[in-house]
């Protein structure tokens, strides 16, 4: 008869932290396992979990603008059109940059001819693409619209990863296949973003020694996320299907005991 053993696991970025105040590479370790020898197989899900939005629009990943060849460093935060100017004014002092309500883009301004380059980090953030832009002259100034619509929308998905469960859930981003839970980031900043297990996903684990292993916090890129210090909390669940082999020869009486 296969019967099933499930355990429940809570588990937080407090005390298992390997990139400290990121709180994003986390390692577990659980209990043994191994209660018995006929384990036929052990299935592994993620029944809730709960992820501050702690994380900033401009990160270490995308803060980074390069204007003729020089590049600048933008302090990380969570910006709007309006407020990026303000940072921009202080770290460009010779540009006039302005922002159109209108086709959401900006417009950079200065006295000599410059080039925007397509290898800064932020290009997704303020609009610039993946070419090289050019400013034109125009007037007595050279002047730049960005080709797109500048984006502060935070990380939309939180990818949940590990080097030990290899499930082959296919990640397009970065080619992954360590992907073991993907939740939409639904909240607004500085609040906590849940996820329930509604579907009752589980994924089945081939080694059974599963005491030890490393989870990964990224975004689609890959890159590990920045919590700022604020704890991930997750409940795993681990659902073990063993043969119980009953003995026909015991009597009632054994059987009662």
């Amino acid at each position: 008869m296969i019967k099933t053993k499930t355990r429940i696991f809570n588990i937080s970025s407090k005390n298992t932290s390997l990139n400290g105040s990121f709180k994003s590479q986390l390692s577990i370790s659980l209990p043994d396992l191994s209660f018995h020898n006929k384990i036929e197989n052990i299935y592994f899900s993620v029944q809730h979990a709960e992820i501050p939005n702690s994380f900033y629009v401009l990160n270490y990943t995308n803060n980074i603008i390069i204007i003729n060849s020089v590049s600048y460093t933008i302090p990380v935060g969570n910006y709007n059109a309006t407020t990026l100017i303000t940072v921009f004014n202080t770290l460009l002092p010779s540009y006039s940059i302005t922002y159109n309500s209108i086709t959401n883009r900006y417009t950079f301004n200065n006295a000599s001819v410059f080039t925007l380059s397509s290898l800064s980090s932020c290009k997704s953030i303020i609009g610039l693409g993946d070419s090289d832009q050019s400013a034109i002259l125009n007037g007595s100034v050279y002047s730049l619209t960005l080709p797109y619509s500048v984006n502060f929308i935070p990380i939309p998905r939180i990818n949940f990863k590990s080097n030990f469960f290899r499930f082959n859930n296919f990640n397009s981003n970065d080619n992954s296949n360590d992907l073991f839970l993907s939740i939409q980031n639904n909240t607004n900043p500085n609040s906590m973003v849940q996820y329930l297990n509604q579907t009752q996903i589980k994924f089945r684990v081939d080694d059974r020694n599963i005491t030890n292993f490393i989870i990964s916090i990224c975004d689609d890129n890959g890159a590990f996320i920045n919590f700022n210090n604020q704890d991930v909390y997750l409940t795993l669940q681990i659902d073990i299907e063993y043969i119980d082999v009953i003995n026909n020869n015991l009597t009632f009486n054994d059987l009662v005991k």
